[in-house]
C-alpha cells in the first residue's frame, strides 16, 4: 500500500510532466486560424495543459497539508506557487500592453 508521501511523489511527476508538456507540445503546435485569432489554438493548449497542472498542484498542497512540519511540507506547496506565479505572469503581462501607448 502505497503511503501518502509515495502518492505525491507520483502525483508530482505527473505534474511536472503536464507542466513541461504546456511549453513543449504548444511549441510543436502549428497555428491556426485567420486573421487577430491567428494562433490562438496554441494559447488555449498551453491553458489546457496548464489548468490541468494546477488541478494536480491542488491535490499535492492538500494532501502535503497533512505531512510534518519540514521540507516535505513546503516542497508540495511549490507546484500551487508556480501555478500563482504564471497568473501573476500571465495579469502583470496584460496589465502592461494594456498601459503602453500604441
Amino acid at each position: 500500500m502505497l503511503r501518502r508521501s509515495h502518492w505525491i511523489a507520483v502525483l508530482y511527476g505527473l505534474w511536472a510532466m503536464l507542466f513541461i508538456a504546456s511549453t513543449l507540445v504548444t511549441a510543436q503546435t502549428a497555428p491556426t486560424g485567420d486573421g487577430f485569432l491567428r494562433g490562438a489554438n496554441r494559447i488555449w493548449i498551453f491553458l489546457k495543459f496548464q489548468g490541468g497542472a494546477t488541478v494536480v498542484a491542488v491535490v499535492i498542497w492538500r494532501m502535503g497539508r497533512h505531512l510534518p512540519n519540514g521540507w516535505q511540507r513546503w516542497l508540495a506547496r511549490l507546484p500551487v506557487l508556480f501555478a500563482l506565479g504564471i497568473v501573476l505572469l500571465i495579469v502583470g503581462l496584460v496589465a502592461v500592453a494594456s498601459l503602453e501607448s500604441p
